[in-house]
């Protein structure tokens, strides 16, 4: 009895040595870092206040996080103007989730930012990754070519950087 009490201990003192310690999880450090573990528990004001610093000095997913917030108004500040600015940085510089939300922002006729050449610009972008996007992109030629705006849409210049799918909110937000 006396080496079965010892075995049943033995083995459940190294049972708890395997155990994980969730109170010594690493912490994150940087600014980014706390930005998405913020935003991943919803607390969008201190997502908000932590990728302002990332965004200023051109971090792409930073300036897709910082649109997200203005476009949704998650941090009680709904600014389609500012979410268009820093979706438009993170976009240009190759931000796939950032393209996706600029050509549906774009599209929605119900918004002040509603622009079917830019719109145009965008999904022609993104259809190559996102072939279920071809019907808007057609619906928006045609309304292009009626308004003879076709050529200005294709004219204008692609992002410099190539596509970079980096962090992606979109599927917890619904397209507009």
């Amino acid at each position: 009895m006396k080496k079965l009490f010892i075995a049943v201990l033995i083995l459940f003192s190294t049972s708890c040595a395997l155990i994980e310690d969730y109170s010594k999880k690493e912490q994150p450090h940087s600014e980014m870092e706390k930005a998405i573990s913020a935003f991943d528990m919803a607390n969008y004001q201190a997502a908000l206040n932590y990728l302002v610093g990332p965004a200023e000095k051109g971090d792409s997913d930073a300036q897709y996080m910082l649109g997200m917030i203005y476009l949704y108004g998650l941090a009680d500040i709904k600014n389609s103007y500012m979410a268009q600015k820093w979706l438009t940085l993170a976009a240009d510089k190759g931000q796939r989730a950032a393209q996706e939300q600029l050509a549906f922002l774009y599209r929605d006729e119900l918004t002040p930012l509603y622009n079917p050449i830019n719109a145009y610009h965008w999904f022609s972008i993104i259809v190559g990754d996102n072939p279920q996007y071809l019907e808007h992109l057609q619906n928006l030629e045609w309304t292009l070519r009626s308004r003879g705006l076709l050529s200005t849409a294709q004219s204008l210049p692609r992002p410099k950087e190539k596509l970079y799918k980096g962090i992606d909110f979109n599927s917890l937000f619904p397209l507009r």
